[in-house]
């Protein structure tokens, strides 16, 4: 642990930082560890602060913060630049370390997620949400997650093993952490401006990252490559593992051929 960030620390090479969603833990990684050491990379698996082992800060925690928290760490383990690779809230955060340190990233992927602002109704939902969680534990998230989470083909283990990863995080954290998505910006204006190799996926049954939604999103960035998987929902990288993993290794390998 570094500054109160818990994470793990594997292989040797380029560095990818893989950042989860909400209300996860960094073993949402775990089936992508192991292919992108075997292909050459140092994979940096971090806990976002108030989730998994990583300190708890009530509130508000803003995607910025989060992004910040990651530098840090790239600061203290002596790493000057990096792939981000962020899956839901972690595509939010890994937008906020393109957009605010763009010196320090050399690819960017952005998994099951969305560049739009927030709304006024999905404003309101998230803090009632983070108050809910605060008052009766992580229970309400959990049954509001599963409505939409999964995929029709989604295997029953991966479903059980999410759902208990769910369960044991800390509402606190993952309340700041609704809150600070309440607040998100419209990262849309300045994706144009992301001149490093960018790949974008989804899967056609996600509910909430629609590919209406992943569409703006590839709309946004100069010529992202694509990853689009039928009957996947908003966990490409548990639900497709086997084609998630081939792709992403081939997209890092051709962004350090650049």
């Amino acid at each position: 642990m570094v500054d109160g960030i818990a994470f793990n620390d594997l292989g040797e090479g380029p560095a990818v930082v893989l950042l989860h969603g909400h209300p996860f833990d960094r073993s949402l990684w775990d089936p992508q560890t192991r292919p992108l050491t075997q292909a050459g990379f140092r994979v940096i698996a971090p806990d976002l602060r108030g989730y998994g082992a990583s300190v708890t800060t009530g509130g508000t925690v803003l995607m910025r913060e989060l992004a910040d928290d990651i530098v840090a760490l790239l600061d203290r383990l002596g790493i000057a630049t990096a792939a981000a690779i962020g899956i839901s809230m972690g595509g939010l955060v890994a937008m906020e370390f393109a957009l605010e340190y763009p010196e320090r990233l050399w690819a960017l992927g952005l998994v099951a997620t969305t560049a739009e602002p927030v709304t006024d109704a999905e404003r309101a939902t998230r803090y009632e949400q983070a108050d809910a969680a605060e008052r009766q534990g992580m229970e309400p998230l959990v049954r509001t997650m599963k409505e939409g989470l999964y995929g029709p083909n989604c295997p029953t283990e991966v479903i059980e093993r999410v759902d208990g990863m769910m369960r044991s995080n800390n509402p606190v954290g993952a309340a700041a952490a609704l809150r600070g998505r309440a607040e998100r910006p419209d990262y849309r204006p300045k994706l144009a401006d992301v001149r490093v190799p960018c790949l974008v996926c989804a899967g056609d049954a996600d509910f909430w990252s629609t590919p209406q939604v992943t569409q703006q999103l590839i709309d946004c960035l100069p010529s992202p490559r694509t990853l689009l998987l039928a009957n996947v929902g908003h966990l490409p990288n548990l639900e497709a593992s086997v084609r998630f993993n081939a792709e992403l290794v081939a997209f890092l390998r051709e962004a350090r051929r650049r």
